[in-house]
């Protein structure tokens, strides 16, 4: 292993983490927001939209990631809307996070028993001060582990808008082995940059996991 060369491109990877972290919270804020919007007009009593917010969240949840980053980069020009590579990479992995997202609400907010929800409204509560006062607030200690473990992965899959161009650490970890030959050292620090974003959410989910069934 040559350590003088990943010393010497080191910086350059390390520019290409501050990439990834940027798209990735730029990401999850973005997709987050959407999702607990759509999570909970999966509760809205009115079928239609019901219906409409479920079919959308099943079938971007169906279609791969690197497919909607191809659709949103390559496909949309076909019919006039040209997008960025790097806006094109957050539209694209911001609808993935808000489709998943939207699912860990549902799941969180149905896991509450019925029952919660009757109790509320015999007192007096409406449907909306029920879910904002009572349902709510259990549901998000649910929600919480696979929603982390969504953000893991997030970080993980940011990797593929390397394949549209857009800088970050897979990019340029790329970029790098053109230069140097050295794909080993390159692919091996790279994979562990991954390793250190990841880890401490990994563990972060396993933990509010535990504290969820032991609490």
């Amino acid at each position: 292993m040559n350590v003088s060369v990943v010393a010497e491109n080191l910086p350059y990877l390390l520019r290409g983490t501050v990439s990834t972290v940027e798209i990735s919270a730029a990401v999850i804020v973005l997709g987050t927001a959407a999702g607990l919007l759509a999570g909970l007009l999966r509760f809205v009593p009115w079928a239609p939209l019901q219906s409409g917010v479920r079919w959308a969240v099943e079938f971007i949840r169906a279609v791969p990631l690197l497919l909607q980053i191809f659709f949103i980069f390559f496909g949309l020009p076909a019919i006039g809307v040209k997008i960025p590579t790097y806006p094109a990479a957050v539209l694209a992995m911001s609808l993935w996070m808000m489709a998943n997202t939207a699912e860990v609400v549902r799941g969180g907010i149905q896991s509450i028993p019925r029952g919660q929800t009757e109790a509320a409204r015999s007192t007096g509560l409406s449907g909306l001060q029920t879910m904002r006062h009572v349902v709510f607030p259990q549901a998000i200690r649910r929600m919480l582990p696979p929603f982390v473990g969504l953000c893991t992965i997030l970080i993980k899959d940011t990797s593929l808008a390397a394949i549209i161009g857009v800088f970050e650490l897979t990019r340029a970890a790329q970029e790098t082995i053109e230069r140097t030959f050295r794909s080993f050292e390159i692919y091996l620090v790279a994979a562990a940059i991954y390793f250190c974003l990841s880890y401490p959410l990994s563990l972060l989910a396993k933990r509010a996991e535990a504290r969820l069934h032991h609490p």
